[in-house]
């Protein structure tokens, strides 16, 4: 991963709420007695990261831009994947993927076609008090396996969110099989970014 990601390792709870915990009291310089109140902050963004089943958890902090969560879950989709069926997803989300879906694109990969989805929350999320929080989501495919990537990159703020699209497109389209197969589970088998 690039260095502006900073991985938290979800796959162990208690160091993740420790390591998310400090990288909260880092970005927002937090005093030494703020600790715990950030490491609750810190539990309850981790718990709530694993019981959405997710594998991947990371904070993205580009220079000059606002601080980012990046989470990865596992979908299931048709073992067929191909440009094509890209293509018809890429176009349903557009089409009804809701008021917030302003652009989809997509990108190709060494593991095949992948789309991205640009989320940006407009005049009807305010109205109905959603957070509005920008988005970045990519549908990475692995091939033969019926299994894709979901990766989301969210951010509060708009604060260098062109750096975010920059970083996001780069991690998606360096998404490839890693050359050694260590085990047979899904974040070690699947995807090197």
């Amino acid at each position: 991963m690039p260095p502006a990601v900073r991985r938290v390792p979800i796959e162990t709870p208690q160091l993740a709420i420790q390591e998310y915990a400090a990288i909260l009291a880092e970005l927002r310089d937090a005093p030494a007695g703020a600790a715990a109140d950030l490491e609750a902050v810190a539990t309850e963004a981790v718990e709530a990261t694993r019981a959405q089943g997710a594998f991947l958890m990371a904070v993205v902090t580009p220079p000059d831009a606002a601080p980012a969560l990046l989470t990865g879950f596992v979908l299931e989709v048709p073992e067929n994947w191909s440009g094509d069926v890209a293509e018809l997803l890429r176009d349903s989300l557009e089409n009804v993927g809701g008021p917030d879906v302003r652009e989809t694109i997509t990108v190709d990969t060494a593991l095949g076609p992948a789309v991205i989805v640009q989320r940006v929350p407009g005049v009807e999320q305010a109205r109905e008090r959603r957070p509005l929080t920008l988005q970045l989501q990519a549908f990475v495919p692995e091939p033969g396996t019926g299994r894709m990537l979901l990766l989301t990159l969210a951010c509060a703020a708009a604060d260098g969110w062109v750096a975010h699209q920059h970083l996001f497109a780069e991690l998606v389209a360096s998404a490839a099989q890693p050359d050694v197969i260590a085990e047979e589970s899904f974040e070690h088998q699947t995807y090197r970014l």
